[in-house]
């Protein structure tokens, strides 16, 4: 069972073993309560933690925080603003920590007051959609910032393991003798011709391919391109001064020294393993922005 399903099976378990009511805020969202908690209510300057799961009629997850394990937050303002604020808002303002809501409404409504634009045309107008949400904790913004900073550390811990272990199955089962450097990186050297080797503030000329290793799909690949190494991702900042001129290699790239949880849009997903095939060609003291190349 993956995690969502979890997520969804905990969810209707809460609403079993609960007396659900009905609530609505001062400007008429109503919503639905799973689940009580300790029944304090924030007030101004504290922040709202919560974890949510937002899923169409057709049972479709469109986004959520469990599979990304960093909650969502909402800060709570004076009291002055409620008159202003949308439905979402005020119903902050009605929880407490241990709260587990429901709020259901139609796609454009979702649109209309949560996204703020207009129905996308490809999006099926007949759907409504459903935000499951759970408040974890309520705390002040400075209480907030330590505990986004230790989540985003432990996180990034967690992440760091799990990349190496991946890595290690993944050359162990298609019989990949790579050694590792300091940062994580597994590297296998094609050809060492013993020519210069670039450092981070030098300008690089490399042929490439890059691919998620996961899946093996090839998301980009050049031919005699240069630029100036000090302005790539960490991971080729620390692999590509590992060749010389003529030097060619294969380097798994664990996420955290590529695109990271953030990935990069319409490109890369968060949390990609990174392989790529690197010939140096050249190096050069700067880069021309003008013709592109190595000077």
């Amino acid at each position: 069972m993956n995690r969502i399903s979890i997520v969804l099976v905990g969810l209707t378990l809460l609403c079993v073993a609960c007396t659900k009511s009905e609530k609505e805020t001062p400007n008429g969202l109503k919503f639905t309560v799973l689940k009580t908690g300790d029944g304090v209510l924030p007030v101004k300057e504290d922040v709202v933690v919560f974890d949510y799961l937002l899923k169409d009629s057709k049972d479709s997850v469109w986004s959520d925080t469990y599979s990304q394990g960093i909650p969502a937050a909402i800060p709570i303002a004076d009291s002055s603003a409620i008159a202003t604020e949308r439905g979402m808002f005020q119903m902050f303002r009605m929880l407490s920590k241990g709260d587990s809501v429901r709020v259901a409404m139609s796609i454009s409504k979702f649109f209309q007051d949560i996204a703020g634009s207009p129905t996308p045309p490809d999006v099926d107008s007949t759907l409504n959609i459903s935000y499951y949400i759970q408040v974890k904790e309520i705390m002040k913004m400075d209480q907030f910032r330590e505990y986004q900073m230790n989540l985003m550390e432990n996180k990034r811990s967690s992440q760091v393991a799990k990349d190496a272990a991946i890595i290690s199955k993944y050359l162990a089962d298609n019989n990949v003798d790579a050694e590792q450097d300091s940062s994580g990186i597994r590297y296998v050297i094609h050809r060492s011709n013993g020519g210069t080797k670039p450092t981070a503030e030098n300008c690089v000329e490399v042929d490439y391919k890059g691919s998620f290793m996961e899946s093996g799909e090839v998301f980009d690949q050049q031919k005699s391109i240069a630029f100036p190494l000090n302005r790539v991702i960490p991971g080729w900042q620390r692999a590509i001064p590992m060749l010389g001129i003529g030097d060619s290699a294969t380097f798994y790239i664990p996420s955290g020294l590529a695109y990271g949880p953030e990935g990069a849009q319409g490109a890369i997903p968060p949390n990609a393993i990174l392989v790529f095939d690197v010939s140096l060609l050249g190096i050069g003291n700067g880069f021309d922005q003008a013709t592109g190349n190595c000077n």
